[in-house]
C-alpha cells in the first residue's frame, strides 16, 4: 500500500478554531473528550477531507485498530500522537474503497499480529506501507464503494425510522399512562378536559377514576430466570441447538437471535428455561441493570436475566414501553455492594398504573409500533449480514 499513500504532518500552527475529533475502534471519528486546558494547540494536527488518521499503539484497544477517513469537515484537528496520511492519487486509489478494506475484520487480525514492542505494541508506519490490498480498477473501486454505502444508507434509514417508532410510542405512552391525556369519551384529553381523578395512597398522587394499581406479577402470566449451564463441560456449548442470551446483548432492543447456543444437554442439565418469543426481559446485574429486550424468537437466557411472559403480546407491548417510561426509576431500585443488581423480587413489585377495563385497542397501538421497529430491526441484521458479503468479496479483486 505504500505506493498508494503518504504521511501528512499538517500543524495547527495558526491555531485555527476546528472541531478536535478522536477515533474509536468502531472506525469513525467522534467529537475529543481531551482536556484541552492550558494545551499548545499548535501541535495538534490538520487533517482534511478524505484523509485518514489511525492511532498506532494497539496494546489497549483490544481486537480493533481505530483508523478513520475524514468525511463530515472540511478540516479538522486530531491528536499529535495520531499518524495521519492521505492517497496520493484518488484516480489510482479511491478512499472509500480503503476504507472498506481497513473495515474488514481480517485487516485487524492482521495489524494485530504485526503490532510489536515489549512495554506496548505499536502498529507503525511501516506496517501500514507494507498492507498488501487487491487494487482493482479505479471504475471497479466505485462500483463497490456505491454498492456498499447504498446498504450503509439503508441501515441509517431504518436506524432513524426505529428511533422514531420508539419516540412516537413513549410519548403516547406519557401522554395517556402519566399525564392521563388519554381520548375521553368526546375524543377531548381526559384530564384537561375536567376528568374525574382520585388520590391513590400507594402511589401519593392522583390517578384517574376507575384506574388501578397493578403489580408487574400480576400483570403478566408468569416470570422466570435463566441460568448458565456448566462451562466446563464442552458438551453442553458444542451445538447450536437452543440460542442463549446474556445481558450484554440487552440494550432496550428487540431480540431476534443470541450469540451463543447451548446443546439440549446442557439444557436438560441446567435450570435455565425456554422464554417464549413476545416476552419481555429485563436484565438485572451491574452495567446492564434495568435495560430491556423485546423477544421475537424463544431462547433460553443466563441467570441476570428477569423474563416475564404472557399469552397476550398487546399486554407484553405495553409493558416494554410502561418498564421503558419507569427506567431511571428501576435503575435507583438496584442494590448490591461492588455492583448494583435488581432481582426478581423488585421487579415483581413493580407498579402499574391501569385502567380496570384495559382496551385492547389502546394496546394494540403499541404493539403495531414494536412490531413496525422489530421489522427494521431485522431488515437491518439483514443488510449488516449483506455488508460483511460485499467487505468479503475485497480480498478476490483482481489489481
Amino acid at each position: 500500500m505504500g505506493e498508494f499513500i503518504q504521511v501528512v504532518d499538517d500543524r495547527n500552527k495558526e491555531l485555527l478554531d476546528l472541531p478536535l475529533l478522536g477515533v474509536s475502534v468502531q472506525k469513525v471519528f467522534i467529537p475529543s473528550i481531551a482536556n484541552t486546558v492550558g494545551t499548545d494547540m499548535s501541535k495538534y494536527k490538520i487533517l482534511s477531507r478524505n484523509e485518514f488518521t489511525y492511532i498506532p499503539d494497539t496494546y489497549r484497544r483490544g481486537d480493533k485498530i481505530g483508523v478513520a477517513l475524514l468525511k463530515s469537515y472540511d478540516k479538522a484537528l486530531v491528536s499529535q500522537a495520531y499518524t495521519t496520511f492521505k492517497i496520493i492519487d484518488e484516480n489510482q486509489l479511491n478512499p472509500d474503497y480503503l476504507m472498506m478494506w481497513f473495515t474488514r475484520p481480517e485487516f485487524d487480525r492482521y495489524a494485530r499480529y504485526h503490532s510489536i514492542g515489549s512495554v506496548r505494541e505499536v502498529f507503525d508506519w511501516e506496517d501500514m506501507c507494507s498492507v498488501e490490498l487487491p487494487v482493482p480498477s479505479i471504475e471497479k473501486q466505485r462500483e463497490l464503494v456505491a454498492q456498499y454505502q447504498a446498504v450503509e444508507n439503508k441501515i441509517k434509514v431504518n436506524e432513524q425510522i426505529c428511533e422514531k417508532l420508539e419516540a412516537t410510542a413513549q410519548t403516547l405512552y406519557k401522554q395517556w399512562f402519566v399525564d392521563f391525556e388519554f381520548p375521553n369519551e368526546e375524543g377531548k384529553p381526559y384530564k384537561s378536559s375536567g376528568g374525574a381523578m382520585v388520590y391513590n395512597q400507594e402511589l401519593e398522587k392522583e390517578i384517574p377514576g376507575g384506574w388501578e394499581v397493578v403489580k408487574v406479577k400480576d400483570f403478566c402470566d408468569e416470570m422466570k430466570n435463566g441460568a448458565t449451564p456448566s462451562r466446563d463441560n464442552l458438551d453442553y456449548w458444542n451445538s447450536r441447538d437452543i440460542p442463549w442470551l446474556k445481558t450484554g446483548e440487552i440494550s432496550n432492543n428487540v431480540v431476534f437471535d443470541s450469540e451463543e447456543y447451548i446443546s439440549k444437554e446442557g439444557f436438560k442439565n441446567s435450570s435455565t428455561k425456554l422464554i417464549p418469543s413476545d416476552s419481555v426481559l429485563m436484565a438485572m446485574y451491574g452495567a446492564t441493570a434495568g435495560q430491556l429486550a423485546y423477544l421475537k424468537k424463544e431462547l433460553t437466557t443466563n441467570q441476570a436475566c428477569c423474563a416475564m411472559i404472557s399469552s397476550d403480546k398487546n399486554k407484553m407491548s405495553f409493558l416494554y414501553y410502561a418498564l421503558l417510561n419507569q427506567q431511571n426509576h428501576i435503575v435507583t431500585l438496584a442494590n448490591g455492594g461492588a455492583q448494583a443488581n435488581l432481582s426478581k423480587q423488585i421487579i415483581e413489585e413493580l407498579n402499574l398504573i391501569l385502567p380496570q377495563d384495559m382496551d385492547n385497542n389502546q394496546l394494540e397501538k403499541f404493539s403495531y409500533l414494536i412490531e413496525e421497529k422489530a421489522i427494521k430491526t431485522q431488515e437491518n441484521q439483514k443488510l449488516t449480514l449483506l455488508q460483511s458479503l460485499l467487505l468479503s468479496r475485497l480480498a478476490t479483486m483482481e489489481g
